[in-house]
């Protein structure tokens, strides 16, 4: 290439999935390797009927429908383009992509792709080159080229020719390869502290076997392979994996692939709980940290002013009275009349107080605010009885704060959570220059996690979940999957873990959820569903009155069952109920502001969001105090159960033979739905 001129070219698509998306801008600019332009070719192009255009997409490169149909056919279009490269070589910046994409549109028109030879820059500037990242405008300016990356085909195409023409110059690179070789980028050689430009032998491409070896022994999906040709790239990514669909191989895929490409470029991989990501330690390469959150804030906050708190993490608990006094915590006398109750005791008192502080160390906000006040059960948004109740609360919350944040004080517990809180408020900055970072379970993170991922703006940052799976909402948790702008965004659909019966349920769901993304059924598993005669091994619960409400059923049919869920929190009301029908006030700060058994049952009835609470308030009416308490004592460990009642929480990615779901998509609640899998 030193001697003969080269073709930069660049195209623009709908989309990354070249299966049904399409090239919609090609531009071509001929160069020789000072980087002088000789000639160039740019066109928009119709593919001839209508492709909708992905609205990210539309705001990167700013092409229009109208001016798609606008444009001259495909045919035409591609006829130029072979007519100008000529015998060429070709560059590409991520050749595989422009590959994969031309060649679709020249077998759609059952013409024979052109046999180009070339270079990808990506590839190229990976093994010679040390940078943040390798795309393509961060290359431009580590290299100071006159040229900018504007995501429209002919300044991409010339951006590139001027980033091959400097590593001709600087690293001799020359060597053409089919522009149908493997996508998988070459080994990087050894690193160097500094810019190295020096002459390198071009490096080996890894085959497929490779990838083979990377994801388990198994050929990757078409939709796997997409996703590793998108880490490739550099991009950032968000995954949508759906149930099943082998989310955490196509993770530990990109991995190991990065680990023999770049041994010494580094990953972290944030894991919803401790051990999630103590299972990962294990199945990562060693270039990848596995951990949740809390374990680097408490790693990072060690060196900090903070570092004198977390000696606090293991101190003991104060009495409430303790922690009432710390705080000045009183009764609550409320002054208006008819809307609530006259009295919320101290206890109560001081619990949503720390309540409050929990709710704002899950927000990056920077001061307690009454919207962090959470709601009180008897205790109606709007009215004046809330408006006195953030009143007061505010200020003890503000305090007890205080206290949690001072290394002298240790009446108030200091926990993860505030530690988390304080990482978060530093913005801290994770790893090196161009390590990359995968927060998995990205639908249920809460703001503060967000936050901390988005300011890595250093790393490649992968973001994987389902959007439809998102259960933590009552914890604070949002959706960090949306709206990351310039984000590519890729999908996992194909399942391994049920087959097309049980599939068939799910897009029930997918589809009443509003999600496009359909799961698809694997063929090598038998599933099927179950009626009501079927023997059912768990019942599936949205909420923990639901789960009691099974475990009672089934006890009372006989069964030897167990309850997963909160068990604690049943007992619990067991205690208040006996109270309030005795006419007293119950310990439980929950039902405080309740002074008997019959305002409990009114504000059922009649509250909005309260069918956890009302199913509870059932169950003690239908059966009594005592028989629920005794259907408490009377469950068994999972492992001697004859059935299993529990809450979708506390059972997400675990694995029944055979489950049933209340409230289930056009099925009756009683009956319920059923599905048994079988491998």
């Amino acid at each position: 290439m030193t001697l003969s001129p080269f073709v930069a070219i660049d195209v623009e698509t709908t989309g990354v999935n070249s299966a049904t998306d399409r090239v919609i801008e090609v531009a071509a600019v001929k160069m020789n390797h000072r980087g002088e332009v000789l000639d160039s070719f740019t066109s928009l192009m119709n593919p001839g009927y209508d492709v909708p255009l992905n609205p990210y997409t539309q705001r990167v490169h700013g092409i229009s429908p109208n001016m798609v149909w606008s444009a001259p056919p495909a045919e035409q279009v591609l006829a130029a383009l072979t007519k100008f490269v000529g015998s060429c070589g070709v560059v590409a910046h991520n050749l595989s992509f422009e590959s994969r994409f031309l060649g679709a549109e020249y077998e759609r028109l059952s013409a024979p792709a052109p046999s180009w030879q070339g270079i990808c820059t990506l590839a190229a500037a990976r093994a010679h080159l040390i940078a943040p990242n390798y795309k393509l405008e961060t290359l431009l300016k580590l290299l100071d080229l006159p040229a900018v990356n504007s995501h429209r085909a002919h300044e991409d195409a010339r951006a590139c020719g001027l980033l091959m023409a400097a590593m001709i110059e600087r690293a001799g690179v020359s060597d053409l390869v089919p522009l149908n070789a493997p996508t998988i980028s070459p080994t990087c050689s050894v690193p160097t502290a500094a810019i190295d430009l020096t002459g390198r032998d071009e490096p080996q491409v890894i085959d497929q076997n490779a990838v083979r070896t990377a994801m388990g022994g198994v050929d990757p999906t078409t939709e796997q392979t997409r996703i590793l040709d998108a880490f490739n790239s550099g991009a950032e990514l968000v995954i949508c994996a759906l149930a099943g669909t082998g989310k955490t191989s196509t993770l530990k895929g990109i991995a190991r692939l990065e680990a023999q490409r770049h041994p010494r470029r580094h990953g972290l991989y944030l894991a919803f709980n401790r051990s999630v990501a103590n299972e990962a330690k294990s199945q990562f390469p060693d270039q990848v940290q596995a951990s949740t959150a809390h374990a680097l804030a408490l790693r990072h906050l060690r060196s900090t002013a903070y570092g004198p708190l977390l000696a606090k993490l293991n101190g003991g608990r104060a009495t409430f009275r303790e922690i009432a006094t710390a705080i000045d915590s009183r009764s609550i006398y409320f002054a208006s009349r008819g809307d609530g109750p006259a009295l919320l005791a101290q206890y109560p008192v001081t619990r949503l107080a720390l309540a409050t502080v929990e709710r704002f160390c899950t927000t990056m906000d920077e001061q307690i605010g009454p919207e962090h006040v959470p709601a009180q059960a008897g205790i109606e948004d709007g009215t004046n009885h809330r408006a006195e109740l953030v009143e007061h609360i505010v200020p003890l919350a503000r305090r007890a704060w205080a206290a949690i944040c001072s290394p002298h004080t240790w009446t108030i517990k200091f926990t993860p959570t505030h530690m988390l809180k304080l990482w978060a408020d530093m913005h801290p900055t994770i790893g090196r220059e161009g390590d990359y970072l995968m927060l998995d379970e990205a639908q249920d993170a809460n703001p503060l996690i967000d936050s901390i991922v988005r300011d890595q703006t250093h790393l490649q940052r992968v973001r994987v979940g389902d959007q439809n799976q998102a259960i933590y909402g009552f914890t604070g948790a949002i959706d960090a999957m949306s709206n990351i702008a310039g984000a590519t965004y890729l999908s996992l659909t194909q399942s391994w873990r049920f087959g097309a019966a049980v599939a068939d349920v799910a897009n029930i769901y997918l589809r009443k959820l509003g999600t496009t993304l359909r799961v698809v059924g694997n063929d090598r598993i038998d599933s099927r569903l179950i009626t009501d005669a079927d023997p059912v091994d768990a019942v599936l619960c949205r909420t923990n009155g639901a789960a009691l409400r099974e475990l009672m059923a089934a006890q009372h049919a006989g069964k030897k069952t167990a309850l997963i869920g909160d068990t604690l929190a049943a007992t619990r009301f067991c205690e208040s109920a006996e109270l309030l029908k005795a006419g007293q006030s119950p310990r439980d700060a929950d039902l405080a502001a309740f002074t008997t058994w019959g305002e409990l049952q009114d504000y059922v009835e009649h509250a909005p969001g309260a069918s956890d609470l009302k199913t509870l308030v059932e169950l003690v009416d239908t059966y009594g105090v005592d028989d629920v308490r005794s259907a408490m004592g009377a469950v068994v460990s999972p492992g001697r159960a004859e059935m299993i009642a529990a809450t979708c929480h506390k059972t997400k990615g675990l694995d029944d033979p055979s489950r049933r779901f209340r409230r289930a998509h056009g099925v009756s609640a009683s009956s319920g739905l059923r599905v048994r899998m079988r491998s």
